[in-house]
């Protein structure tokens, strides 16, 4: 008798507890529209054309500038930003690289995804980050293994959002240094 009422008891709470993580379940779907839209909305300020002036922090403590623009769009019914990017060094225009960005919100992870694509380099690049709408900063992290071919490299980035200026940050170390540094800080103007 007491082995069917435990097994009952077992029934019944695995009846509840399927009940309370369906709903929750469905919620964590890659193709919960509604959440990506939400999420997504954070980063409507970005769409539009943008000047860029990048500030490299070169290894030797110098400066290097490019400029460029960012032509940012949403895409794909809303699901992405797509960042076009075109980058010329402020000294030598015909020295220019370009590179491509598509970021989402993945509801599965409740995280945003980054991936980069770049002229003349087959690397790929993914990182995931978080939007805080306090500070109005989008903050991503990732891993890239043998970046330069012989080292991995952890990077970390903050853009602040403003509605016609933008900052972006960029740090790395490598997996012989001890600490992090800034590698660019690219400031965006709206353009007229």
């Amino acid at each position: 008798m007491a082995q069917q009422l435990l097994c009952r008891w077992a029934v019944f709470a695995a009846f509840i507890i399927s009940a309370w993580v369906a709903p929750n379940a469905a919620s964590a779907q890659a193709d919960n529209a509604p959440e990506i839209f939400k999420n997504m909305n954070y980063l409507k300020s970005l769409v539009g054309t943008w000047d860029a002036v990048a500030e490299f922090h070169e290894r030797d403590g110098s400066l290097a500038y490019d400029l460029g623009t960012y032509r940012i769009s949403s895409v794909l019914d809303g699901t992405y930003l797509e960042w076009e990017v075109v980058l010329h060094s402020k000294d030598n225009p015909a020295r220019q690289h370009s590179f491509l960005i598509f970021i989402t919100y993945n509801p599965v992870t409740r995280k945003y995804d980054s991936t980069y694509f770049y002229s003349r380099w087959a690397l790929r690049v993914t990182e995931t980050g978080e939007y805080d709408d306090k500070t109005k900063e989008f903050r991503t992290t990732a891993f890239i293994p043998l970046e330069d071919g012989m080292h991995d490299e952890n990077v970390r980035t903050i853009t602040k959002l403003g509605q016609d200026k933008v900052v972006y940050q960029h740090y790395s170390r490598y997996n012989n240094e001890s600490a992090e540094r800034m590698d660019v800080e690219i400031r965006l103007s709206r353009s007229q």
